[in-house]
Formats: C-alpha cells, sequence, structure tokens
C-alpha cells in the first residue's frame, strides 16, 4: 500500500509546491476523492517528481517502521496465529494483538 495524501501534504514531505506540478502532464491522477478532499499515492509522487528529474527526500525510517507495524497489526487481526510466532512478534499471547 502507498499511503494516500493531499497535495498539501505531499508538498510538505518533498519540500516543494506542488500544486503547479500537478497541472502537468503525467502526474498521477487522485486516487480517492472524500468530501471533496482528493488522496495522491506519495509513492506515484515520488516516481513521478523523480522521473521530472526533481530530488525527493528519502522517508524517515521512524516513518516508515511505523507504517510496516501497522500494516502487521491489521493483517493480524483476528488471524489465528500459533501462540509462538505471537511470542516472536513481541504480542501478548494471551490477548492476540488487542491489546495494540
Amino acid at each position: 500500500m502507498s499511503p494516500c495524501r493531499t497535495l498539501a501534504e505531499a508538498a510538505q514531505r518533498c519540500g516543494r509546491e506542488l500544486f503547479e506540478l500537478a497541472r502537468r502532464h503525467g502526474f498521477p491522477e487522485p486516487e480517492a476523492s472524500s468530501g471533496g478532499t482528493e488522496s495522491y499515492s506519495w509513492r506515484e509522487i515520488a516516481a513521478w517528481l523523480t522521473r521530472a528529474g526533481h530530488v525527493v527526500p528519502e522517508e524517515p525510517r521512524d516513518l516508515l517502521v511505523a507504517d510496516r507495524a501497522l500494516r502487521l497489526a491489521d493483517v493480524l487481526e483476528g488471524a489465528d496465529e500459533p501462540p509462538g510466532v505471537l511470542r516472536a512478534l513481541g504480542l501478548p499471547v494471551d490477548q492476540g494483538l488487542r491489546a495494540y
């Protein structure tokens, strides 16, 4: 999954104004729209910026780790995993992921 962001959020992340760039040919289309707010794939925006010759900052490691941990929690939610798997992941065995 590529986190969806508004153009303003993506602009903060890459340190440049994206509203003008979004009008150019080939800029990624919005992935979702809710209440008039369009969301874009950060991965697609970053790839487009790179192809256009712009420098794209790397994703901070702490955000990357947190994103992956949340994805894992989503996958394991309600899954019938053996206690050894949960212990190996540092999760409580008797409660599964309910504590997280």
